[in-house]
Formats: structure tokens, C-alpha cells, sequence
């Protein structure tokens, strides 16, 4: 008895070291790829659009709105030269953002609006032109409010499904066909409205035209030096 005693406590003992080794693996590898500002990005999409809401900010400013790719930019680092405000959610769709345009961005009247969105409505299956009617909604909103303000609409980043391990993978549904589909609506939209169509997306590709492996981890989020190669291509048309 006492023999089987010591089994079920031996495999206790290693079902436990299990779990631990396994949160801790997850928990690390989080970190690794989102730092530490990860933590922010599981926060409530309501409560943060209220905090921004309610947050004091600089009048006139360049407001970047957008998804958890926004949220976690650091706008100072990344863009030292420019008066700038982050208006960033994880998870946001431009549903979303459409909602807390006024709340979250025009209610500080800026001078500049740089838009990047579309990567999670991709992700929950809608058609890039419902996207894209949404960001022309978006832009509609903010000239009738706003009418000297800068519109900046980026492309869509581009994403990587084949990251290894597969476990780091955001990518979800999202593909670069359909992501290359949205940006040429949007590309079309800029011109009708005569705002500035960025396009970032290009930029990060590699041969194959997937997210470069240089900068993402998880093949959607990116690294500094996807950030740097960002700005880069972002810089010039808002100073």
C-alpha cells in the first residue's frame, strides 16, 4: 500500500512540476516577445478607451490611432521629432475605432491623424470591403469635424504564418492576399479623399512577401527594428 502511496505522490509531484515548467514557459515567452509593456496589452478595449478618454493631452498634437501594433509603439522613441499622442488598443477593430474616433482622437483636435487598423477585422473573418468602409467613415468623421487636420491612413502591415515555434503565431486567418486587397482599397479611398496613403507594407516584406523575420516574433507584432523601419518610412510624411 505504502509503495502505491509513494507513485501517486511521485506523480503528483511531477504532474505540478508540469504545469509550473509550463506557465513559466509561457509566461517567459510572452515576455520575450512583448516585453514588458505586454501587460498592458490585456486590458479591457472599454477601460482603455475610457482612460484615453479622460486622459490629459497635449491639444493639437499627431494622434496615432489604431491596434495593439500602435499601442505598443513607444511614439517617443521611435518618433522624437514629432508632438505625438498614442491612441492605440490591443485588440481594437476599426469598428472600434470608428466608435472612440471622437472621444479618442478628435476631441484633442490634432493637428495630424496617423490611422493604422484592419489587421483584426482580417483576423475575425470580414471582408476587406466592409474594412474599408469603415476607415472611409473614419476619414468622412474627421474632416467633417476636424477639416485642417492631416489625414495619414498607413497600409496594413504585412504578417508571417510560418514563425517557429508555432505556438508564438498571432497570425490567426490573417493573409497577405488579403491583406494586399484591403490595402489597395484604401490606397483608392486616399486618393478620392485626398488624404496621404502610406505604404509601410512593402517596407517589411521579405522575397517571399511575408512580415520579415528580422522584425516580428510573433508574426504579426514587431520588434524594434521593425519600429525603426517603420518610422523610417512614416517620418517624412508627418514632420
Amino acid at each position: 500500500m505504502m509503495h502505491y502511496d509513494k507513485k501517486i505522490r511521485n506523480s503528483v509531484i511531477a504532474l505540478i512540476c508540469a504545469i509550473v515548467i509550463t506557465i513559466a514557459t509561457v509566461m517567459a515567452s510572452y515576455f520575450a516577445i512583448y516585453g514588458p509593456h505586454g501587460v498592458t496589452l490585456l486590458g479591457n478595449k472599454d477601460k482603455k478607451a475610457s482612460a484615453y478618454a479622460n486622459a490629459q493631452a497635449e491639444q493639437g498634437a499627431t494622434v496615432f490611432l489604431g491596434d495593439s501594433i500602435t499601442e505598443m509603439c513607444n511614439l517617443a522613441e521611435f518618433y522624437p521629432t514629432v508632438n505625438s499622442c498614442n491612441r492605440g488598443i490591443s485588440g481594437d477593430t476599426t469598428s472600434g475605432m470608428l466608435r472612440r474616433l471622437e472621444s479618442n482622437a478628435l476631441d484633442l483636435a490634432p493637428a495630424k491623424l496617423v490611422f493604422l487598423g484592419g489587421t483584426n477585422d482580417i483576423g475575425k473573418g470580414v471582408p476587406p470591403q466592409e474594412i474599408a468602409k469603415n476607415i472611409q467613415s473614419i476619414i468622412v468623421k474627421t474632416r467633417a469635424t476636424l477639416p485642417a487636420c492631416k489625414i495619414f491612413i498607413q497600409s496594413v502591415y504585412p504578417v508571417n504564418a510560418i514563425i517557429k515555434p508555432t505556438f508564438f503565431s498571432k497570425t490567426g486567418c490573417r493573409n497577405n492576399k488579403t491583406i494586399d486587397e484591403l490595402n489597395s482599397l484604401l490606397q483608392d479611398i486616399c486618393d478620392a479623399y485626398d488624404c496621404v496613403y502610406i505604404d509601410v507594407n512593402s517596407s517589411l516584406k521579405d522575397k517571399a512577401g511575408n512580415l520579415n523575420n528580422r522584425y516580428t516574433l510573433d508574426g504579426l507584432h514587431l520588434t524594434k527594428d521593425g519600429y525603426s523601419r517603420v518610422a523610417s518610412v512614416v517620418t517624412p510624411y508627418i514632420i
